[in-house]
Formats: C-alpha cells, sequence, structure tokens
C-alpha cells in the first residue's frame, strides 16, 4: 500500500472539509454547513453522466475493471530495484556454476518478467529470440499501462464538463422558477454543487491517480530494462561481479548508497 497516495487524499479532502465547517472567526466547527454541499441530483449528473461517458468510451471490459485501475494508485512504487538486483545477482552465482540450476529457482521468484526471462535463459532459446520476446513483453505491459492512464484522464477531463452541464440544468431550471422562492434554493443549489463535484472529482481523484500511474509506468520501465540485461548477462554467462557493477547504474544515488551499505552489513555479518 502507498501512504503517500493515501495521505495527500486524506490532507486534501480534510482541508476542503475544515473550509467547509471552520468558522476561523471564531475557531468553532460548524458541522451544519456539511447539509449545504451535499445534493442527490447533482450527484446523479456528474457522478452518473461521467461513468455513462467513460463507458462509451471505451470497451465496457476494460471499465469495469475500473476498481483495479484506482487499486493500482494505492500499490506500492514498482518492486525495489535493490531487491530486484540482488535477486538478479544470486540467479547470475548459480549459473555460473551450472545454468540448467536456474530452474529450481524459478517458482520462488515472484516478478513474471524475471522468471519468463530466466525460462527462455533455462530452454536455451536464440540470444535474438529472447531480446525481441522480452523487448516485445515490454511494449505490451507498458501499453496497458497507458491504458489504464488513459481511462483514468478520460474521467478527470468528463467529471469537470458534467460539473457545468449541471450548472446549466440549475440555471435553467432556476430561471423557469424565478417566480417561486421556494424553487431557487434547489435550482442554485444544483448550478453550483455540480461544478464543484466535477472539480473535486477530477482534481482530487483522478488527475492525481492518472499522475501516480505515470510515475510507476516510468519506473517498471527503469526496472524492466535492469531485469532485460541481467537476463542477457546470465545467458552470456557473464561474472555476478560485472553484472552487479553494470546493472547498479540503474539505480538513483539514493539507493546505489543503500545498496552499498547492505553489502557493507552482509559482508560484516559473514565475516
Amino acid at each position: 500500500m502507498d501512504i503517500a497516495t493515501i495521505l495527500g487524499i486524506c490532507l486534501a479532502l480534510f482541508l476542503i472539509f475544515m473550509g467547509i465547517v471552520f468558522d476561523f472567526s471564531t475557531f468553532s466547527l460548524n458541522l451544519g454547513n456539511i447539509q449545504f454541499f451535499i445534493d442527490t441530483k447533482s450527484i446523479l449528473i456528474v457522478f452518473g453522466g461521467t461513468f455513462g461517458a467513460v463507458l462509451m468510451s471505451y470497451p465496457i471490459t476494460k471499465v469495469v475493471l475500473l476498481g483495479g485501475v484506482i487499486a493500482k494508485a494505492f500499490r506500492q512504487s514498482p518492486e525495489e530495484l535493490i531487491e530486484t538486483l540482488t535477486l538478479v545477482i544470486d540467479v547470475s552465482k548459480i549459473a555460473r556454476k551450472n545454468i540448467l540450476a536456474i530452474e529450481d529457482a524459478l517458482p520462488s521468484i515472484d516478478n513474471l518478467f524475471l522468471r519468463n526471462g530466466l525460462r527462455l535463459v533455462v530452454d536455451r532459446v536464440d540470444r535474438e529470440l529472447i531480446i525481441d520476446i522480452l523487448l516485445s513483453e515490454m511494449r505490451y505491459l507498458e501499453l496497458r499501462r497507458d491504458e489504464d492512464i488513459q481511462i483514468l484522464k478520460t474521467f478527470a477531463s468528463l467529471a469537470p464538463a458534467f460539473g457545468l452541464i449541471g450548472t446549466l440544468i440549475g440555471l435553467i431550471l432556476l430561471l423557469q422558477n424565478l417566480t417561486d422562492p421556494a424553487a431557487i434554493g434547489p435550482a442554485m443549489a444544483i448550478a453550483i454543487i455540480t461544478t464543484l463535484y466535477g472539480m473535486l472529482t477530477a482534481n482530487v481523484l483522478f488527475t492525481p491517480w492518472a499522475n501516480k500511474l505515470t510515475a510507476q509506468k516510468a519506473q517498471y520501465k527503469v526496472l524492466h530494462e535492469m531485469i532485460r540485461d541481467g537476463v542477457l548477462y546470465i545467458e552470456k554467462g557473464e561474472r555476478p561481479d560485472f553484472i552487479e557493477q553494470d546493472l547498479m547504474n540503474y539505480l538513483p544515488p539514493e539507493m546505489k548508497s543503500m545498496y552499498e551499505d547492505m553489502k557493507f552489513e552482509s559482508a560484516r555479518g559473514e565475516g
């Protein structure tokens, strides 16, 4: 679970909530203000309309998986590069002794991309074919993430539009009932609150989620490139120390320092 996503949403909603109920002049809470920001018709227009428009924009098989797409924004960032690097080095040490012995380690490898690459090595697939297969899988995974990001961006772009539609509906109702004071209030609520709902939905939820998946996509790309190079080095029979030195270039400076410290602690423990 990605704590940053949860904290971000909680902080944004909390500050909006405080802006609604907190009176800065008297430093007191007025929870009764909440009722002015709840309108069933506005909810139906914004959320129902947005979901219906997205349903028309994408195959239903993708829309029904929206929950899974959103859940990805709450997941921890891709597997730690340090952990993956350590695993690749351990496997390379096994391969130096007997490359077929890698097969025994495959069931314990959770990363499917790494496991599939090592399976190709064990099966003695031609090196050029391994490269083509890994690149093809990387493109496919990137395409899937692009689709997830695009769905969230579509929600983010449509929600404010339906908020504006709700505003127009409220204004029309308002103009039709100017002589009825009792009808002005509900019509005005639809006119204003739908815009609020649309902007909140887009800027507090769907746009940040899309940005989070975009950041994860870049992290996954680095991870997969490191795995690809590691698999090809193992297939080539390179020394583990050479593989380690080269793959460490994929680590950002702070992770590189952490990896060096981890190696030092491990060596001191063995000593």
